[in-house]
């Protein structure tokens, strides 16, 4: 009769329960120190919780060792109210203990919901069945504790390491009202076991392009964030950005990773999320093979060349300024006139900057640019030159006064004492100027032209020789004791004279139309006056290549291009031009 009577009321209690509050999930051995405990409880979404209490009891005692007050708490959207240590817990959920871990006992002990306050249950209470609403006993491959099963009600004590995984699985229950042991499904529906949290697109952005090893920026976006707490893991590098503890969805950016090293970033919250994400390191090469023609096309800023949006400068030695202004210069006939802007030098700043391109260790290198100067000194110094990874200057292109108010241009191989030529220059005029260094035979070539030759001259402006064995890589603007002050532009540097004196002249308002620029709509048209195909490349700010295309349909596919500044360079037949490109 006893049998019979004890049958029926759990049956009743277990058919009540249905409808109420229960006990959906603990995970109550974790690894470690048991730092990522929890218990998840499960009723109608947004109900509250007020009038219930949570009693944990000691199998060893089978008495109570903790009362938890559920007063002014209410279940989350998805139906589900959280207990858990303090790596888990995040904005309303109860914090077990505050400051500690290894608070839930690994068994065999138990848990249950009352409908009471918490003065009823004192630490050290014994089970019982009044107003008892849901109850579980569990263990982690312990004998049955005969005593809390029945003073709770129960038949069946659940093992937490049934799959011999105790620290990695949980005790979850089903939709039958039984429980099972597997990955936790830490707020989320124990039977779709699924991590909401998902690791999407990566990114790998160089800080400098060097030819030394340089660092670059790493970026992992994610979806399904503010759903646990997660625990954000780089190999290397430092974590900053979106933190998917807290947003729904965002960007986690590591920079400080040194170029050649991949990253690997790890993502867990201690159960069911255990996540990785690889990024290929950048190869953070310099700008760009040669020919590189440099028209400063940066848009409607002036100031600091270096820090010009979409500049390719950076500065390798002293602390001025370099000059950016929206005006060009032109001459008729040289392919890099009149488009974007300039650069100005002062004698009276310190600044030296440099625009890098891939290294050079043989033949040679032609270099030029318009130039107008507006004061030269009487013992002049050079002011236009290559350079390579350090300090080593090649193809030296200075200017001195003559002596009667005029200009001398001249050259120095690799030594700072030029040989200047004969021909007295103007001030406040335009010339052509271009320099070559052979890094083979150590020569260097100067040539000053009012307007561009097709064929590269028999007789230099000047000409020095200097040493061999060299590497060129970049181009370079100096200011200091010595030095001219005025505008330069249009600076081109190839392999070949025809490279960098292209004489079909190359006008891009007449020949050619770019739209929409700005663009979102994932392309660009490109027109011009012949239907020849066009060969366009892409830059990032940081002077990248990130795309290079045969254009034969007037349209360029931009669709894996993020938003920001580009600079494109587009090849026809034998003329190029530099221009600036939005992506929005």
């Amino acid at each position: 009769m006893k049998k019979i009577y004890f049958l029926l009321f759990t049956l009743l209690i277990s058919t009540v329960s249905f409808g109420q509050l229960v006990i959906n999930e603990i995970d109550a051995d974790t690894p470690g120190t048991d730092a990522a405990e929890f218990l998840e409880l499960k009723w109608t979404p947004n109900t509250s919780l007020n009038g219930y209490i949570v009693v944990f009891f000691n199998g060893s005692n089978d008495l109570s060792y903790a009362t938890v007050d559920l007063a002014g708490k209410t279940t989350d959207a998805n139906g589900f109210f959280i207990l858990a240590n303090e790596s888990l817990a995040t904005g309303s959920d109860i914090v077990l203990p505050a400051g500690g871990s290894g608070f839930i006992q690994n068994g065999a002990d138990a848990v249950a919901i009352y409908q009471a306050t918490a003065a009823t249950f004192p630490d050290g209470s014994t089970t019982s069945m009044t107003n008892l609403i849901d109850a579980l006993v569990y263990g982690t491959a312990d004998s049955d504790d005969v005593e809390l099963l029945t003073g709770l009600g129960e038949t069946v004590q659940y093992d937490e390491s049934a799959n011999g995984a105790s620290a990695t699985e949980s005790v979850q229950r089903k939709t039958d009202g039984t429980y099972e042991t597997k990955t936790p499904t830490f707020r989320a529906s124990n039977d779709s076991a699924v991590c909401e949290l998902s690791l999407t697109t990566t990114s790998a952005t160089c800080d400098a392009s060097t030819s030394g090893t340089d660092t670059y920026t790493a970026t992992v976006d994610f979806t399904g964030g503010g759903t646990s707490t997660y625990t954000v893991t780089a190999s290397s590098g430092t974590v900053s950005g979106d933190s998917p503890s807290s947003v729904a969805s965002g960007t986690i950016t590591v920079t400080g990773l040194s170029e050649g090293t991949n990253l690997t970033l790890t993502v867990t919250n201690g159960g069911l999320c255990d996540l990785s994400s690889t990024v290929n390191s950048p190869t953070c090469e310099p700008t760009q093979s040669l020919p590189i023609y440099e028209n400063f096309n940066y848009g409607s800023s002036t100031g600091d060349l270096t820090a010009v949006s979409g500049g390719n400068w950076t500065n390798h030695s002293g602390t001025g300024a370099v000059g950016y202004a929206t005006t060009s210069l032109s001459m008729a006939g040289y392919s890099s006139s009149g488009i974007g802007g300039s650069a100005t030098i002062d004698a009276a700043l310190g600044e030296d900057v440099n625009r890098a391109f891939t290294p050079q260790t043989t033949g040679t290198i032609y270099f030029s640019a318009l130039m107008n100067l507006s004061a030269v000194s009487s013992g002049g110094s050079y002011f236009f030159h290559l350079k390579n990874e350090t300090t080593g200057f090649y193809g030296r292109v200075g200017a001195k006064d003559d002596g009667s108010g005029n200009v001398l241009f001249g050259i120095g191989a690799t030594s700072s004492t030029l040989v200047y030529g004969t021909t007295p220059y103007s001030l406040n005029t335009t010339y052509l100027v271009v320099g070559t260094y052979n890094l083979d035979s150590g020569v260097s070539n100067l040539y000053v032209m009012t307007s561009p030759s097709a064929t590269e001259p028999t007789t230099p402006e000047a000409t020095d020789t200097g040493s061999t064995g060299n590497t060129v890589v970049a181009v370079a603007l100096r200011q200091g004791s010595g030095t001219p002050s005025g505008v330069i532009d249009g600076i081109n540097v190839a392999t070949s004279w025809g490279s960098v004196l292209s004489t079909n002249e190359f006008n891009e308002t007449a020949k050619f139309k770019i739209y929409p620029n700005p663009t979102s709509v994932g392309y660009v048209n490109i027109t011009s006056n012949t239907a020849d195909a066009m060969s366009v490349k892409v830059f990032d700010v940081l002077g990248k290549q990130v795309l290079n295309q045969t254009v034969s349909n007037n349209r360029l596919n931009v669709a894996s291009l993020k938003s920001g500044i580009y600079i494109m360079k587009i090849s026809q037949n034998d003329a190029t031009i530099t221009k600036k490109l939005v992506i929005k």
